[in-house]
Parts: C-alpha cells; sequence; structure tokens
C-alpha cells in the first residue's frame, strides 16, 4: 500500500465516519439508540469505502488484512484483565473519596450464579456488537496510519482520532457521559480514550486481530456499566469527575499503563518494520 492510498483512504474513513456520528446525534439527541448507532457507524464507513473506492479485485485482501480471519486468543487474557483492573481501580478510587459507596451485593450461591450466567452471554453479545467499532479504528484505520507514520504516534493518532468521534455524543446529545461540566467531560473522555486507543493498538500489532481489540473494548465498557451499577453516587457529577469514562481516577491509570506501552513494548521496538509487507505475510495464513 503506497502512502498515497494509505492517506486518501485515511481521509475518506474518517470523513464518512464523523459525519455519521455527527448526524446521528443531531437527529436522535435524546434517543438511548443513537449511541448503538454511533457504534456501527464505523464499519459502515469501512462497507462503503469497500464497494466505492476499493477495486473489486482487493476487496478480499483488505477485509483479510483486518484481522477478522485471526482468532489472537494468545492475547485474550491481557485483553479482558487489564480493563477490568484499570477500571476497578478507578471506581474503588471513588469509595476511598467518598463520592460513592458500596450498593449492597447478592453473595448467595444462586444470586452469584445468575449473575455469572448473565454476564457470559452479555459479554459475547456484546463484544461482537462493538466489533463494528474496532474493525473501522483498529482493524482498517490503524494499518493505514502506521503507514503514515511510526506505530507508536499511529497509536496515539488513531486512539485521538477515536476519541473525537465521541464528541458529538457528548457535546450534543443528552445519553453519553451526560453528567458534569461539558468543559471537563469532553476532554477528559477524549483523552481517556486515546489512551485506551495506544493498548488497543498494542493488542492489534501483538496479534494481528481485531477480535482482542472488541474483548478489550467491551471489557472497559462493561466495567463502566458494572462499577456505576454497583455504587451510589454522592453527585452524580462528581462520580464522573472521578471514576466512569471522564474521571479523573480512569484517566491516570489509563495514561500511565499507555505511557509504559509507548516506552517499553517490544512489539514498538522495530520502527523499521513496514506495515504492508508484515501485514501481507499475516493475512496469508488468514482464510479466504
Amino acid at each position: 500500500m503506497s502512502r498515497t492510498v494509505a492517506l486518501r483512504e485515511s481521509t475518506a474513513f474518517l470523513a464518512l465516519t464523523y459525519v455519521l456520528a455527527l448526524a446521528i446525534a443531531i437527529s436522535l439527541p435524546h434517543a438511548g439508540i443513537n449511541r448503538m448507532l454511533s457504534v456501527l457507524a464505523p464499519i459502515t464507513s469501512v462497507i462503503i469505502i469497500t464497494f466505492v473506492l476499493t477495486p473489486r479485485g482487493q476487496r478480499r485482501r483488505m477485509w483479510r488484512g483486518i484481522g477478522l480471519g485471526r482468532s489472537g486468543r494468545s492475547v485474550w487474557l491481557i485483553a479482558l484483565v487489564v480493563p477490568m483492573l484499570l477500571l476497578a481501580m478507578a471506581y474503588g478510587t471513588a469509595l476511598v473519596l467518598g463520592v460513592a459507596e458500596l450498593k449492597p451485593l447478592d453473595l448467595t450461591p444462586s444470586g452469584a450464579a445468575d449473575w455469572t450466567a448473565n454476564f457470559v452471554v452479555s459479554f459475547i453479545v456484546s463484544t461482537v456488537f462493538i466489533l463494528g467499532e474496532e474493525i473501522g479504528w483498529r482493524g482498517y484505520l490503524l494499518p493505514r496510519v502506521q503507514q503514515l507514520t511510526g506505530k507508536r504516534r499511529a497509536a496515539v493518532a488513531t486512539g485521538l482520532l477515536h476519541g473525537a468521534f465521541h464528541l458529538p455524543l457528548i457535546l450534543i446529545a443528552t445519553t453519553y457521559d451526560q453528567y458534569g461540566s461539558r468543559w471537563i467531560v469532553a476532554p477528559a473522555a477524549v483523552i481517556t480514550i486515546a489512551a485506551g486507543g495506544v493498548f488497543y493498538a498494542y493488542l492489534w500489532d501483538r496479534s494481528a486481530s481485531v477480535w482482542p481489540v472488541a474483548i478489550a473494548h467491551n471489557a472497559a465498557n462493561t466495567m463502566f456499566i458494572i462499577g456505576a451499577g454497583a455504587v451510589v453516587a454522592r453527585s452524580e457529577a462528581d462520580l464522573a469527575y472521578v471514576a466512569g469514562e471522564s474521571g479523573l481516577a480512569t484517566l491516570a491509570s489509563v495514561v500511565i499503563v499507555a505511557g509504559i506501552l509507548l516506552a517499553t513494548a517490544k512489539v514498538w521496538r522495530d520502527q523499521a518494520q513496514i506495515w504492508p509487507s508484515s501485514r501481507s505475510s499475516a493475512s496469508s495464513n488468514v482464510p479466504s
């Protein structure tokens, strides 16, 4: 893939995805479904690009490069544990600071069994759903940004672009990160998502698969839901400033992990490695 093609395809993806995100937020500002539709915007853009910009003979190769045909199971545990641990710490910080109190938990065997069964089923379904978002950001956009710049810079840049994608929902709609001042919540959420994007890029470069990225992304979303549901907030705004996607405790923990990865990750040490050659060899093992 030439740099010209990478730039053209990256620009097309971003233009389509941002237009869709803005249209959803403006047309459905108070409808809860706007969040679900926004998740589907990136994959919708990739599908449009497939049939409008991609030559017929290159479409299968393009989709193989996204990594859907590889499980990436060697990093599944990392993808699952790291987001859950970081966000559990963030909500724990809220409890320590007195911003929230823990709700009574049903610790009976039947209650634990029901919760576990519901968690497993919903997690699997949500991972498949969130795959639509990560097919766009890490599966499609990240390799093209890597072609334009180094892998570390691409990890940060793609994360920032992904974070900016959420701004229409945060600033226009009323169903997403709705508590707290927009002046604090919006930049905090974008930086948190950008730092999380470094971790997602690390997973994708480690596995050449979008599946671990979807698992990690869904693990984060799931912990936001579990954390919010497990505590009673003294003030919803105060909780938003400490934990959750716009929380400073969340932001600090995710930024620290991103910094460690950018400084030490072995997968990013060889900056001479060029995406097309590395991915073409990986893609050759992917079933058609």
